[in-house]
């Protein structure tokens, strides 16, 4: 006769015997969780904390004072020490510092005096990092002089970034450069681009520091550089200038279009080109190899 409480004792030991066995078994070491499919992963992405990495647009520093904030639109207006207010945009990607230390987007406060990386992303005014600062703030910008009052000493510019008409206020510490020598405001004219440096103001207008002529109407300039773009519908090309490694749009409307089918994305070509106060127009342009050959 058999005791059926030993035999079902006997039959769980051996049930819990082989799991204990199946769990001491050695295995590999462990790796990675497979990835996700891709449509799964699409599926949990969140667009407010995976935005797209930002342009590699040109930088521009601009000081001012909050004028406003909203941050449930991440937006704010600064008080630009040039005298108009600006609209600049913000999100997760941007990083803010007071007094040079990291900080959380909540410190900011109207009324702070900030500056700030600007870039365009897209048709906005975009803020890559911003400065909350106690100290005495400093700018620099870029843009086209629009009219110079010697009488006052005030200087009028239409800033690159903003497309928006700023004053400064040049002191006799201010300093002109014309390419490597010293020039003076006399040679501050309408048309010209200039690049301006300039701190807190001092009475209605920030002050000027130094500003650099980079183009005067009926200069000729000289670019050597690949191609980055070209758009032969408008008569367009840009070109990344190896002197400067900076990127300049150039009209090719009066160069000959069997030169125009020669050229392509890509291509190393010299130009020869006049400022016209608004444009770079080309008076010649040529591949890089064929440059070569006329040298020789």
């Amino acid at each position: 006769m058999i005791h059926r409480k030993p035999l079902l004792a006997l039959l769980a030991f051996l049930s819990l015997t082989g799991v204990i066995a199946a769990q001491s078994q050695p295995t590999q070491a462990p790796t990675a969780a497979p990835a996700p499919p891709a449509a799964a992963t699409q599926e949990n992405r969140d667009p407010l904390l995976e935005l797209p990495p930002l342009p590699k647009h040109r930088i521009t520093l601009i000081g001012g004072t909050i004028a406003k904030l909203d941050p449930v639109r991440d937006r704010l207006v600064v008080q630009a020490f040039g005298g108009k207010k600006m609209p600049i945009n913000f999100d997760v990607r941007t990083r803010f510092y007071y007094n040079g230390n990291p900080v959380a987007q909540r410190e900011l406060k109207p009324g702070q005096r900030v500056y700030l990386d600007t870039m365009l992303n897209g048709d906005k005014v975009f803020a890559k990092t911003v400065w909350i600062e106690t100290a005495p703030v400093i700018g620099d910008g870029r843009g086209q002089i629009l009219n110079f009052d010697p009488a006052e000493q005030v200087l009028t510019v239409r800033d690159e970034l903003s497309s928006q008409s700023l004053r400064f206020q040049l002191t006799p510490a201010t300093v002109v450069h014309n390419g490597e020598a010293t020039s003076s405001a006399a040679d501050l004219r309408p048309g010209s681009l200039v690049s301006l440096s300039f701190g807190p103001p001092q009475g209605r207008y920030a002050t000027v520091r130094e500003i650099s002529l980079l183009a005067k109407p009926g200069a000729v300039f000289s670019f050597f550089g690949r191609i980055t773009f070209l758009d032969l519908s408008r008569h367009i090309v840009a070109v990344n200038n190896r002197n400067d490694e900076k990127t300049y749009e150039i009209s090719v409307s009066g160069v000959p279009d069997s030169i125009l089918r020669s050229l392509h994305e890509g291509t190393e070509v010299g130009v020869s080109a006049v400022f016209d106060g608004n444009h770079y127009l080309a008076r010649t342009i040529a591949p890089a190899a064929d440059q070569g050959d006329s040298d020789q």
